[in-house]
């Protein structure tokens, strides 16, 4: 019970002092909640800016929340999902594979690159005990500067060389859409998954590891459990989501490689694994709820001229009061 009411007063909290905050401003709170909820939850065109906002922050989500049971912080989902991107982009424009194999080889060499930059501070954590916030954080802009040395050098589009962009990619490397809006197929691809690790957390030995792991190390090791082991296969599945994030916002969003293809999805995975608890499938409701908070700031922005930050500051405040609850948790 303690775990449903900490989230659910934190989102309460959070919520009282944005609006303290929109009070302040001369914009109603309770108006602008209102626009915010209706603009998201009553069009078409909300419901699919909903959709396409939540399904990286599932993937992100996972990709932070799998290491979080394992006692592990993976603050390098950003340069994970860009790492993805930039690798699903060379298949897309530089391969010659037929039109069946051309989406799942995307997929694939994205959670690779994805699980290969996650490999390099689950080895250096595993191996040698260095924290892996600091390599993971650090590695983040290695990452977005790489992809942003190609898009400027290499990979510019012959098509549109006077700007930072590749070419588009060919319509067999784009992700099918619905709707006539951005809604697209990797909505479904990220439930099926967050689905699929709940089982595997819930119902596996490696997931038994993974939960003794986070909650005792000591009892892991006497239990005979390698934490070395767990260290680094949560990390590299963290990796895997968090590329193939990157993947599903090149195909199914941009359509090519860009800089700043993300507009935070990787920092923004770390609140959503907090709000769920590192739960699998509470994390799609955590995501949904952020991928409301995009939708309705960018509806605040153009109703109210509120700036964007206000979301940020939303988001913020909803991890500090996650922290606040949880330690208020331990003490009682």
């Amino acid at each position: 019970m303690r775990d449903i009411i900490t989230p659910i007063a934190s989102i309460a909290a959070s919520l009282v002092v944005v609006g303290i905050l929109l009070a302040a401003i001369g914009i109603n709170p309770l108006e602008a909640y209102a626009v915010m909820f209706t603009s998201s939850f009553t069009s078409k065109f909300g419901l699919a800016e909903l959709c396409v906002k939540t399904t990286p922050l599932i993937f992100t989500g996972l990709a932070v929340a799998i290491p979080l049971k394992a006692g592990l912080w993976n603050i390098g989902a950003e340069g994970q999902l860009y790492m993805g991107a930039f690798a699903a982009s060379v298949v897309a424009l530089y391969s010659n594979l037929p039109g069946y194999a051309m989406l799942p080889a995307m997929f694939l060499i994205a959670a690779i690159f994805g699980m290969g930059w996650a490999a390099i501070p689950a080895v250096l954590r595993a191996k040698f005990d260095l924290n892996e916030i600091l390599s993971t954080l650090l590695l983040n802009y290695v990452a977005i500067y790489w992809v942003e040395y190609m898009v400027y050098g290499p990979m510019r589009g012959k098509e549109v060389y006077n700007f930072p962009y590749t070419d588009l990619f060919p319509d067999i490397a784009t992700l099918p859409r619905f709707f006539g809006t951005r809604f697209h197929l990797g909505f479904f691809i990220a439930i099926i998954i967050a689905i699929a690790i709940y089982y595997l957390v819930n119902k596996t030995d490696f997931g038994f590891s993974l939960r003794v792991v986070g909650a005792n190390p000591r009892a892991a090791d006497y239990a005979g459990i390698s934490r070395q082991k767990v260290i680094i296969y949560s990390m590299l599945l963290g990796g895997m989501f968090a590329g193939i994030a990157g993947m599903i916002e090149v195909s199914g969003i941009q359509l090519r490689l860009r800089p700043l293809i993300s507009t935070g999805y990787g920092y923004a995975g770390i609140p959503v694994a907090l709000l769920a608890s590192g739960d699998p499938l509470l994390v799609i409701v955590s995501a949904t709820l952020f991928g409301f908070l995009y939708v309705g700031g960018s509806v605040l922005q153009t109703t109210y001229s509120v700036p964007v930050a206000i979301v940020y500051v939303f988001q913020s405040l909803i991890v500090l009061f996650i922290i606040a609850g949880q330690s208020l948790r331990r003490r009682g």
